[in-house]
């Protein structure tokens, strides 16, 4: 048969190898910059074309600082239709983030909880812990 949707967490999809996906879509980031290579990588093979689409909330933007900067680029942000956007993801943080942080050694582990928990004191704790508060007020605002 043919597949047209499939739904899997990152464990499962470390043992996926589906020809001919064209879209990897990630409603959470991972913690690991590795993880995400790893991820969109199910797409595009052979030089197929392939598209990688991120859901990115407040909480995950440690985490795409150091994807980017594994990356070696900055990942284009897009508005999509239909969706409120309450605070533009910037537009690169590269420069401020240690390099022992952009390599995912101390990714902010709160943005694998649930999007409906409300999440501000947890990254409160999680600043505070890492020195960032400064760099990250500066970029959000008031934290």
């Amino acid at each position: 048969g043919s597949i047209k949707y499939l739904v899997a967490t990152g464990v499962a999809a470390r043992g996926i190898d589906i020809g001919k996906l064209t879209r990897v879509v990630n409603y959470d980031l991972p913690f690991k910059p590795e993880d995400y290579i790893h991820r969109i990588g199910r797409t595009g093979r052979a030089g197929a074309p392939g598209v990688a689409i991120s859901f990115v909330a407040m909480g995950d933007f440690k985490n795409l600082c150091a994807i980017e900067s594994r990356l070696g680029h900055i990942i284009e942000r897009k508005e999509i239709e239909g969706f409120t956007v309450r605070k533009t993801v910037p537009v690169s943080i590269l420069n401020f983030v240690p390099k022992h942080k952009r390599d995912g050694q101390t990714a902010n582990k709160s943005a694998a909880k649930s999007r409906h928990e409300n999440k501000r004191d947890t990254d409160k704790k999680d600043d505070k812990k890492s020195g960032d508060k400064d760099v990250y007020k500066t970029i959000w605002g008031k934290i």
